[in-house]
């Protein structure tokens, strides 16, 4: 069984891009592009919003995918936060 067989092909490919861009955000940290926690988040919710804007979804729901997916991204990228010394201001 897959996980699209599992969960659903939109979950799947919604489980996809979490993986996809917490690596492509990884690789930015690693090159120094990104190098400020808010530029993380910035792009992060960038890139959020706009995957989303394929799907038609009530607002409630959109939201509840987005949050889900943006803390999501965060928790995974916590380590390598820590691990590279991302600048954060206080």
């Amino acid at each position: 069984m897959t996980v699209a067989e599992y969960c659903g092909n939109m979950e799947s490919s919604i489980l996809q891009f979490i993986f996809s861009l917490t690596d492509d955000i990884r690789q930015r940290i690693e090159q120094k592009k990104l190098f400020y926690k808010e530029q993380i988040v910035r792009y992060a919710e960038k890139q959020i919003d706009f995957f989303f804007k394929a799907y038609n979804l009530k607002n409630a729901l959109l939201h509840s995918y987005k949050h889900e997916a943006y803390n999501t991204i965060m928790f995974k990228l916590k380590n390598i936060l820590k691990e590279h010394n991302v600048f954060q201001c206080v």
